[in-house]
């Protein structure tokens, strides 16, 4: 009668006695002792606690804002690579030439080189086993049977399983099909990324259980199939603190980026999102038939790219620009898809554009500035910053400008984004077009030189 009444008010009291009860090994007194044990453990841990110094802005801010360790013999150095658009013809004729391809087929050799390089890589996703839904993961399963697995469409057990995976000592890459279908698990990404905040995972000690994840964040951007759900492009829910959050615009540095991703994953970690922007996955040519945009494959699996690294496509005419007075250097920043839209708005501006020379600058870093950026700015006269996200909040490139302005945008720039408004099926009018970049790139050149905001 009294376990009856105390089940009916007292839950905890209930459940011990049916223990006792039921479990002939214990007793009373054994579980009053173990209770005892456990409050003398709270009161020290509470008294450790208020003994230990009060935590400063600075010690708070260091869990996330530590530079990225060295991994092996690579460090993650602020650099500024100088890349060409030129295509060599004679490549594709040449037999002993790497064979260029498009970016998703280099996206799934590089997930296929990361796996083979480590057995406690998984990859998980809904769909995966049959390709995902861009084929990026195409018949990955035959070579790894019971490492590619396959989700139900739950986003929130999706990522859950991925962390409890990483917690034991297991690397998985996790697959989000479309990018908005991260909104379903908005608070398992927030989890995701405060966990190595509260364990102080960057200045601990390396454990096999680093808890850190790679999350693939697909269906971004500039599409015609499924309208706003399925080609969304704003990044509010993984642009978190402590979320390394990069978009890659070609297949060659995406693997090299890759490599680098997975080795901070492991080694320090690191929760790293690479979002991919569908347009690009089997895009050729920039322009007609110059198949500029297939690259070759990096393969030296010790060429990486550094999260702070920005890549520069020079502008053809700048040696002989450098030549003229008076040139103006204006540099035009996006990532992803926004470098292909950059690149064709400058052509269309060289055109009545004589004495500037534009410099595109492939800017993949979004959660922060990167310091190759802010390395590479003070070179030039003029900046807009191309962003594919949306304007206002959740954009990229609106935080980013107020870092660059308090250290060295005292001259004119300006931000271009796509239209804050949602992606209609069938259209592309609501994402950044070239149009929009080349309009506002025509306006800040014509500037006073005293015009140093949008």
């Amino acid at each position: 009668e009294e376990i009856a009444s105390a089940a009916e008010s007292q839950v905890l009291q209930h459940a011990l006695a049916e223990t006792v009860l039921n479990d002939d090994s214990l007793s009373f007194q054994s579980i009053l002792h173990r209770l005892s044990q456990i409050q003398c453990w709270t009161l020290m841990a509470f008294s450790q606690a208020a003994s230990e110094p009060k935590p400063t802005l600075e010690n708070i801010s260091r869990r996330i804002s530590l530079p990225h360790p060295g991994v092996g013999n690579v460090w993650d150095l602020p650099l500024v690579v100088n890349k060409s658009l030129q295509k060599d013809d004679s490549a594709d004729s040449d037999s002993n030439s790497p064979r260029r391809a498009v970016m998703r087929k280099h996206m799934t050799r590089g997930i296929r080189e990361i796996m083979e390089q480590d057995e406690n890589v998984l990859y998980m996703g809904e769909d995966v086993c049959h390709g995902g839904y861009y084929l990026v993961t195409d018949e990955l399963v035959k070579t790894f049977p019971h490492r590619v697995i396959d989700f139900p469409p739950d986003e929130t057990s999706l990522l859950g399983a991925g962390l409890g995976m990483s917690q034991r000592g297991l690397v998985p890459i996790v697959e989000i099909p479309y990018a908005k279908y991260l909104d379903c698990a908005a608070d398992m990404m927030a989890e995701i990324a405060i966990l190595p905040w509260l364990n102080n995972a960057r200045e601990k000690p390396k454990t096999k259980s680093s808890g850190g994840l790679l999350i693939r964040l697909q269906g971004f951007d500039r599409g015609l199939f499924g309208g706003n759900f399925h080609t969304h492009n704003q990044l509010a829910n993984v642009l978190l603190p402590g979320v390394e959050v990069l978009c890659y615009s070609n297949g060659y540095d995406y693997v090299r980026g890759l490599r680098y991703a997975m080795r901070q994953v492991k080694e320090n970690g690191q929760v790293v999102v690479l979002v991919d922007c569908t347009s690009l996955l089997n895009l050729k040519h920039v322009f007609d038939g110059d198949r500029q945009w297939e690259t070759a494959y990096p393969e030296n699996s010790d060429d990486v790219l550094g999260f702070d690294t920005v890549q520069i496509y020079k502008d053809p005419r700048s040696d002989q620009l450098e030549q003229v007075p008076g040139t103006t250097r204006l540099a035009i920043v996006s990532f992803g898809n926004g470098v292909v839209t950059s690149l064709i708005a400058r052509a269309d501006v060289a055109k009545d554009s004589m004495s500037t020379f534009i410099d595109i600058l492939d800017c993949p870093c979004l959660n922060r500035t990167p310091q190759g950026l802010v390395k590479a700015l003070k070179f030039y006269d003029r900046v807009l910053l191309a962003d594919v996200c949306k304007k206002g909040p959740g954009g990229v490139f609106e935080s980013m400008a107020v870092d660059l302005q308090q250290e060295l945008l005292r001259k004119p720039w300006s931000v271009v984004a796509a239209p804050r408004t949602y992606n209609a099926l069938g259209s592309f009018e609501t994402f950044l077009n070239p149009e929009d970049v080349a309009q506002a790139a025509r306006e800040l050149l014509s500037r006073g030189h005293g015009e140093t905001s949008p």
